[in-house]
């Protein structure tokens, strides 16, 4: 680290940063509330954006790095085999010719300021803090390094990972592990008409890992030029993602479209063509070099991809595939975020959407007016409907290399629906409101599936008559039960029908099912035993929970046996008995600190978990992350948050872990856009570097 450091300051006279902007002394202000929340206040939206950089670096600075690093080909030598994916999907889609073609023509001059300023702003907490530095060659970024790392995140959560990860074959030098846990969100939206405040209500409850660099921060961004949001945002990012300002706010769940293409080549003898419209035609070529730390040695690899008319292509053992991803073709998804921030109304807000810009995402909206919005967003193929893309496509033509997106119009969406409410947990858009008001419509690539939580929210909101009162809003959201008539019941129904005479020795693991309500209670000893057969099911899989919901009768009987085996033999072996209640087992852990949580994987209040070997528990690593509860009217918005452990990444930091019993016991913190509350209630005020 200390030569990092050395290198850096000896760098940094030598390297200048290519932007316009130029950080002057007061032209920013840092106020931190009771806990630790940023609320920037800047005379410009760059000032605002240097703040944010600043505040953000203070209490994250490595994890804002690490989703940079990629940009500099650096994530592998910092991260190991978890950052080389970072770096190769970087290079494989060519991410830096797309932003150096791109970004002067299609980056807006108002953005690039904002850019600009977030640049310099971490770029100046790196000048004073070369410690803190992870690898040598990195700083300066530049604001086109900003718009890259957007780009490659956007790619990979887009699908391209998961595809590519389905792939490989045993791909040693390339190791893509995507990581497919913890993803998923809630959301809903109710429009005063069906509210006891005549209010009009939006829950912002986007699920992610709760710890490393793709965990929410909470803050508060606001200039003088009429950025005023507040919400959550990844390491890295410029603005607010899911949060609201004076007049509306937007939340985002994970959409399950097919969102790119997979081409089956059919190669040469020698492997140097590709067969395409009835004549052999070459690859070309692109080197891709990466770097990967394991353990103190650095490894360097080097390969040649080749790259097709259908787009870049990969080699496995068993053939080679080109990939095609809208994701891969836009730049503006940092800049519609920016223009959703300061939206003042629904026309502007659609407006905005019809920059197509974000990769994935659908979007749900609620604002002061009165008005809820749910657009089932992305960048979608626009496809040939006569063609077959539910597969690999084999012997691909020149139809198969679509051009367009799908336009904002032909998109899903709601708008201010009868029955006063929209929700959307990861399920189908065809589920969205009340049933005689669901959307019909298909295009090519539609997710038709759904799961768990947004089947109890479909039956919670619709079986619910008359107005709603805040603490049924609340009630729905914290939700912890699996549907008794749902997907869940449907592909685990075995487990809740074995015969425990013909299984004597799991007799009392066989009654504790049949006993169980289904709901994830922390003092519930027959809610260990699901969670528990649910975990070993998924580890004979190898299949993540919300996967194995969507498979066609995903276990057997023998399948389930085994899984009880493992639970009764776990349960014996860390607590002496088999009758354990939930919370003993599975708990969210901070340092010395350690809490039993209600909740499960798939259900409202989701918790996601990993077995930590050294203490025998499972651990909650996913799932409720940053929360935000939103109340509109017409003189404003009432905010209410949560999150999981605190503003601060640091160990040694009060805030680390300050909101840690308030999102266990499925509490609140108010929260305020005006500067008068903020500063009323605040810890402390400061300026960039002091």
């Amino acid at each position: 680290m200390r030569k990092v450091a050395l290198l850096w300051l000896l760098l940094w006279g030598t390297i200048t940063l290519h932007a316009e902007y130029s950080y002057q002394k007061g032209s920013v202000t840092i106020v931190r509330d009771t806990f630790g929340i940023p609320h920037i206040y800047g005379k410009t939206d760059a000032d605002a954006a240097y703040g944010l950089a600043w505040a953000h670096s203070e209490d994250a600075f490595a994890l804002i790095q690490h989703n940079l690093l990629a940009t500099k080909n650096k994530a592998g030598t910092v991260l190991g085999k978890k950052g080389v994916i970072f770096d190769f999907a970087s290079q494989f889609f060519g991410v830096d010719t797309l932003v150096e073609n791109r970004y002067e023509k299609d980056i807006s001059a108002d953005f690039k300021k904002v850019l600009e300023g977030y640049a310099q702003g971490i770029n100046d907490y790196a000048k004073h803090h070369p410690d803190e530095v992870l690898a040598d060659n990195t700083f300066p970024y530049s604001p086109q390094d900003i718009v890259k790392g957007y780009v490659t995140l956007g790619i990979l959560l887009a699908g391209a990972g998961l595809d590519i990860k389905a792939l490989r074959d045993n791909v040693a030098d390339v190791v893509f592990e995507p990581n497919d846990k913890g993803s998923g969100s809630n959301t809903m939206a109710i429009a005063a008409s069906r509210t006891e405040d005549g209010k009009t209500w939006l829950l912002n409850n986007s699920h992610q890992p709760i710890e490393g660099s793709m965990a929410w921060y909470e803050a508060h961004i606001n200039s003088e030029q009429g950025w005023n949001a507040m919400g959550g945002l990844f390491p890295g990012g410029v603005s607010v993602f899911v949060g609201c300002n004076e007049r509306l706010g937007w939340a985002h769940t994970t959409d399950y479209h097919n969102f790119g293409d997979v081409y089956q080549l059919t190669l040469s003898r020698n492997k140097k063509k590709y067969f395409f419209e009835n004549e052999w035609h070459d690859f070309s070529y692109k080197t891709v070099r990466l770097k990967i730390r394991l353990g103190a040695v650095v490894l360097p690899v080097k390969r040649k991809i080749p790259q097709s008319v259908f787009g870049p292509v990969f080699k496995t053992k068993h053939g080679w595939y080109a990939l095609r991803y809208p994701s891969a073709m836009d730049i503006r998804g940092a800049e519609q975020w920016f223009r959703m921030n300061k939206a003042t109304g629904l026309a502007e807000f659609e407006a905005i959407l019809q920059m197509n810009a974000l990769p994935l995402f659908n979007v749900m909206y609620a604002d002061t007016a009165g008005n809820i919005l749910f657009v089932s967003d992305g960048r979608i193929p626009l496809r040939d409907t006569a063609l077959d893309w539910s597969r690999p496509i084999k012997e691909p033509t020149r139809a198969h290399i679509w051009k367009d997106i799908l336009p904002y119009e032909r998109k899903i969406k709601y708008k201010n629906p009868a029955a006063g409410y929209l929700f959307n947990a990861n399920g189908t858009p065809l589920q969205a409101t009340a049933e005689n008001e669901n959307s019909k419509e298909y295009f090519v690539g539609l997710q038709l599936f759904t799961y768990n939580r947004n089947e109890r929210y479909a039956r919670l909101l619709g079986e619910h008559s008359g107005t709603f009162k805040w603490e049924d809003f609340l009630r729905i959201k914290f939700d912890v039960s699996y549907d008794t008539a749902g997907t869940y019941m449907r592909n685990f129904s075995k487990m809740y029908g074995l015969d425990a005479a013909r299984y004597p020795k799991l007799k009392e693991q066989i009654e504790a099912l049949k006993n169980w309500n289904l709901r994830g209670v922390h003092s519930d000893t027959n809610a260990t035993v699901a969670m528990l057969t649910h975990k070993f099911l998924m580890k004979g899989k190898s299949m993540p929970f919300a996967i194995m919901m969507i498979q066609k009768d995903p276990v057997s009987e023998s399948d389930i046996v085994q899984a009880l085996t493992q639970t009764k033999k776990y349960l014996l072996k860390h607590y002496k008995t088999t009758c354990v209640p939930l919370g003993d087992v599975q708990k969210i852990v901070r340092g010395d600190k350690s809490f039993p949580i209600d909740g499960l994987s798939e259900v409202s209040r989701a918790v996601d978990t990993k077995y930590d070997k050294k203490k025998g528990i499972y651990k909650m690593t996913a799932g409720d992350g940053f929360m935000q509860f939103l109340r509109f009217s017409p003189t404003g918005v009432e905010i209410e948050s949560i999150s999981p452990f605190g503003a601060s990444a640091h160990p040694e930091s009060k805030h680390c872990t300050s909101q840690m019993e308030l999102f266990v016991q499925k509490k609140t913190k108010k929260m305020s856009l005006d500067k008068h509350d903020v500063w009323k209630s605040a810890e402390r005020i400061y300026e960039p570097g002091k």
